[in-house]
């Protein structure tokens, strides 16, 4: 009677996890994003088998520049990103519609003139019967779209339904890779722009068509230097931790080991990338139930709980997937990507970023808390940890493997430096620090 009786509580709490929303919301997430990660590793073996890390490298050398111009985003979107689930936790729709109007209207200006600026490059490179180099420009003009417009839209995704939409948008993207490659056959270089720009442009098309706001587009000068002096601070510290930290990577490797040498890092990081679908869904669904839990209770400890499950959840197959992944390189890259075998030892460095996807998540409730001297000195301690590490490595001889250990090291830093703001905060009972109103309703 006793089984019985556990044995009822275990399909009790079984049945009573299927039916949560947020279950419900990263299984769609995340069996999309299964599906794609099942294409990515298609295409990422059929183009290591067609294009040299000497072309990978080459390619990829252009999209350096365009990480830099993403600085022009000023911090709009992560203004937005805190304070529309933040509002529409306090139930001021109104306030977090506005705001979402005036982000998307300086996305869609910047956009617009950055792009351009590429598209003159790749014509007059183009002019100058360099096909290769206008290829690589005119792919940036819809990688800096998606970046800015794509990820406005990707702010304002916040329900079980709008999640399955991403997921559609991320398929309907993999698919289009999918379609184009073929071509590798006949023109590799060509494909392998065609399918980042085609790629990108499809996503992009779908969650426009199925964006959750239609609202109106306006601008306010006023209101948008608001949002610009609060998401700063803030955009800072999300920028060096996420593009300027990959800009540090394949800046490093470009300049001081060349673009064969940033093949090879591509190739680590399109594999890394692969595999961290399923993370990136679990914390694209629960970060903004973070802000929102917040919102409405103001405690840090409300926003740790809700964080609790999926790190318990997704931590042991976070570390048996790097296990097996690493094994699974030494077996398969020599049969099935033997121009990439020197970039063993890298991706499976590059497959240890895996578990700091799910333990870096808390860092969202020192955007919520608006603690914006923590998320720099948490963001650029630990990348003068890794330049300087990084530099060293180099300098000792450990090549490209130096440089990735050299960036974990200062992941692990930044890492510990969170859960130690966060313990600090929660002691403190540290509430939302409210700059003056940065949107004021007309």
């Amino acid at each position: 009677m006793e089984h019985l009786s556990l044995t009822a509580t275990m399909r009790w709490r079984v049945r009573q996890a299927l039916a949560s929303p947020a279950v419900r919301s990263i299984s769609m997430l995340a069996g999309g994003n299964l599906f794609a990660m099942a294409i990515a590793i298609v295409g990422a073996l059929v183009q290591a088998r067609f294009v040299s890390p000497d072309d990978l490298g080459y390619f990829n050398q252009f999209g350096i520049a365009s990480g830099y111009v993403f600085f022009l985003g000023l911090g709009v979107w992560d203004s937005l990103h805190r304070r529309y689930p933040y509002y529409i936790g306090k139930g001021q729709r109104d306030r977090a519609i506005e705001i979402a109007e005036i982000a998307q209207g300086w996305y869609v200006a910047v956009a617009i003139l950055s792009a351009t600026v590429f598209a003159a490059l790749s014509i007059w490179t183009l002019a100058q019967g360099n096909w290769r180099d206008s290829l690589g420009w005119g792919v940036q003009v819809v990688v800096i779209a998606s970046t800015f417009y794509g990820g406005y839209l990707s702010a304002t995704y916040r329900t079980g339904h709008d999640f399955i939409d991403l997921a559609k948008g991320s398929l309907l993207s993999s698919l289009v890779g999918l379609a184009l490659l073929p071509f590798y056959l006949i023109w590799p270089y060509v494909t392998m722009a065609m399918r980042t720009g085609c790629s990108s442009l499809a996503s992009l098309i779908y969650l426009h068509i199925h964006r959750p706001l239609k609202i109106h587009w306006r601008f306010n000068w006023r209101k948008w230097f608001d949002l610009v002096k609060e998401g700063v601070p803030m955009f800072i510290a999300g920028y060096g931790s996420t593009v300027g930290w990959s800009l540090l990577i394949t800046t490093l490797v470009w300049k001081e080991l060349g673009v064969v040498a940033l093949g090879f890092s591509t190739m680590a990081f399109m594999i890394l990338q692969v595999a961290n679908h399923v993370p990136q869904a679990i914390v694209a669904v629960y970060t903004p139930r973070i802000i929102e839990e917040f919102g409405r209770t103001e405690s840090v400890d409300a926003g740790l709980r809700i964080c609790r499950k999926p790190l318990l959840w997704s931590m042991p197959g976070m570390l048996l997937l790097v296990v097996g992944g690493a094994i699974g390189l030494q077996l398969f890259v020599p049969v099935l990507m033997p121009k990439y075998v020197e970039a063993i030892p890298a991706m499976g460095l590059a497959l240890l970023y895996l578990p700091f996807t799910m333990l870096e998540m808390p860092y969202v409730l020192l955007v919520a808390t608006g603690d914006t001297l923590a998320q720099n000195i948490v963001t650029f301690v630990g990348l003068g940890i890794f330049a300087a590490l990084g530099l060293a490595a180099i300098a000792a001889g450990l090549g490209l493997n130096g440089v990735i250990g050299a960036s974990l090291l200062g992941r692990l830093a930044r890492l510990l430096m969170i859960y130690g703001y966060i313990n600090r905060a929660r002691h403190q009972h540290v509430h939302i620090k409210v700059t003056p109103e940065p949107v004021e309703i007309s």
